[in-house]
């Protein structure tokens, strides 16, 4: 198993990981009418925005997994309203009525308003991320080795601290989360449990 830099020519197969662990780890096609939507707003903005900061496992030339960050969480969901969200105003039109319970609804509604997303504890944790990898990947060593890929990257690039959400019925997540070091943070709008990790800066 590595864990190299994202290339453009894996995104199709992140995407699918995306899809296949949306739902709290699990397949998120039984929760969406547009399965699109899934990685339009947790994966494709930051493979724009932040590629510098995309990394995926691999073994034997199949990825297995990925990682992707924003340094700035402010300055990214910022970029994200001027660069990205308007590419759907024709396709997926912002809705004025949102409905918490339907993820299509939820997940439109980050889509055009991605400051939705922004979490709190930004002064000691300004950066975040997002990690996937298959079931079958699970419990290998690949996840802690995108975590410190990702980690050390973010340290390079100056950051003080990382934080990341996980809804609160995924447990193993948050065990492993856990187990990589990182502290339970307390919970905000977004996510019913976070973890955060402080980073010693390269510099």
């Amino acid at each position: 198993m590595i864990v190299r830099p994202y290339r453009r020519g894996d995104r199709a197969a992140v995407r699918e990981i995306c899809l296949s662990t949306g739902d709290g780890g699990e397949p998120a096609r039984g929760i969406l009418d547009d399965p699109d939507l899934m990685a339009h707003v947790f994966l494709d903005p930051y493979l724009l925005l932040q590629p510098e900061l995309a990394f995926v496992a691999e073994v034997d030339g199949i990825v297995l997994g990925y990682v992707v960050a924003a340094l700035d969480s402010e300055e990214f969901f910022a970029r994200w309203q001027l660069e990205w969200a308007p590419r759907f105003c024709v396709s997926h039109p912002n809705t004025p009525h949102v409905v918490v319970t339907r993820a299509d609804s939820l997940l439109r509604a980050y889509l055009h308003h991605p400051r939705l997303l922004l979490p709190s504890g930004l002064t000691v944790h300004p950066s975040h991320l997002h990690m996937s990898l298959l079931a079958g990947a699970r419990r290998h060593g690949a996840g802690r080795a995108l975590l410190r890929t990702e980690f050390a990257a973010l340290a390079r690039a100056g950051s003080p601290g990382v934080q990341l959400g996980v809804q609160d019925d995924n447990t193993g997540a948050q065990a492993f989360y856990e187990a990589a070091g990182m502290v339970r943070l307390p919970p905000d709008d977004h996510a019913a449990v976070r973890y955060g990790r402080h980073l010693r800066s390269a510099a």
